[in-house]
């Protein structure tokens, strides 16, 4: 009986171990170094700072139009920097917008200890809503994963948003933890990870059940939202854009590519996914400034 009842210990310890572990690394990620600027990709921009709502001097590229019809806030995903976006962010400032690329708190340049994945990284958003709104044109916001999330998120709660558009966004950050576990370690060893979240939601201090785009994109309309996604998403799966899309009020659009894994649809149909982009840009930002 006592060596059945060590072994349970040991192996609760041994399950215990594994959760801090991951949760540990899940919200102090490496940073994943800057390995591309808009200098490669002949665009003009400037090194910027700004401050985020709770005071951490973000770093980023802001890349001005010198007739733009909008600006454009570009939020990258989990695990990277602001070279993931760098790429839409220049396709939409040939298309006739400025655009602010910034890192995330704790992600490539900027400053911070700890990710939460959507969480504080709302502060860092509207931290960049505060800096664009200097230059007194129509903003929108778009967001690849996380950041999609977070285009949501602050969207639904600053006004001065004019549009929104994600791409691979999740519903709700504890769904999308489960599901990044599984799609990644399969059913058996995913289900085993699970409960980490609730490790990585005690050490970060963030209610992870309160991290809801789903519950605030209603907040978004009249304002219009656009919900870009993979049908072969892995990692967030289209079953979120799905729920996101029936939550949002109108006007909403939502293009899922065939085929496509996570954030991979820019890479799959450029021509069709920078049509969708751009054209709801065009159509919502855009207009406004030609109509005045």
């Amino acid at each position: 009986m006592i060596w059945l009842l060590t072994g349970v210990l040991f192996l609760v310890f041994c399950l215990f171990a594994m959760w801090l572990v991951l949760a540990w690394v899940s919200i102090h990620p490496p940073r994943a170094p800057l390995f591309l600027s808009p200098y490669d990709m002949d665009l003009p921009y400037e090194d910027v700072r700004f401050p985020s709502r709770d005071g951490l001097m973000l770093s980023g590229w802001w890349l001005p139009h010198p007739q733009p019809l909008g600006v454009v806030i570009v939020c990258h995903g989990y695990l990277v920097n602001r070279c993931e976006v760098i790429g839409v962010a220049g396709t939409l400032q040939r298309a006739g917008f400025s655009c602010l690329v910034f890192d995330f708190r704790a992600l490539g340049k900027s400053p911070g200890n700890t990710c939460t994945i959507g969480a504080s990284e709302v502060q860092d958003a509207l931290g960049a809503v505060d800096f664009v709104a200097q230059y007194d044109l129509p903003i929108a916001i778009f967001g690849s994963s996380m950041g999609g999330a977070v285009a949501i998120m602050t969207g639904a709660r600053d006004q001065r948003i004019g549009a929104v558009a994600t791409d691979c966004a999740y519903a709700t950050l504890a769904r999308a933890a489960d599901e990044w576990w599984i799609g990644g370690l399969g059913p058996i060893l995913g289900n085993l990870c699970r409960p980490a979240k609730y490790v990585a939601a005690f050490l970060a201090k963030v209610p992870i059940y309160d991290i809801s785009p789903l519950d605030e994109i209603t907040k978004i309309s009249p304002r219009p939202v656009l919900l870009l996604h993979g049908e072969r998403d892995t990692i967030i799966p289209v079953a979120h854009v799905r729920a996101l899309f029936e939550a949002a009020g109108e006007p909403r659009t939502q293009w899922v590519a065939p085929g496509s894994q996570h954030v991979q649809a820019r890479a799959d149909y450029p021509i069709e996914y920078y049509r969708e982009l751009v054209g709801f840009l065009h159509q919502w930002i855009g207009h406004d400034v030609k109509n005045g």
